[in-house]
């Protein structure tokens, strides 16, 4: 989980950076920058929202209760 912590922190930073630079590439227009970071941007927002769900599941898996274990009827 700690892995995955340290994912999400980075690729938060990483967003932001790319939002600090797409605003700077528009303010000189220059375009070409301006789209290599909207591209990143969505990579790093897709990857962003995959680590959500896998974490998502991880946290439902360990908080689901362990049903207890069903004994067999024998006939008589």
């Amino acid at each position: 989980m700690t892995k995955k912590f340290i994912l999400n922190l980075l690729i938060n930073l990483g967003i932001v950076f790319l939002i600090l630079s797409g605003v700077a590439a528009y303010n000189s227009g220059n375009m070409l920058i301006l789209g290599a970071s909207i591209a990143f941007m969505v990579v790093l927002i897709y990857l962003k929202v995959v680590l959500l769900k896998m974490v998502n599941k991880e946290v439902r898996q360990q908080n689901q209760p362990k049903e207890p274990i069903k004994q067999k009827q024998t006939k008589k």
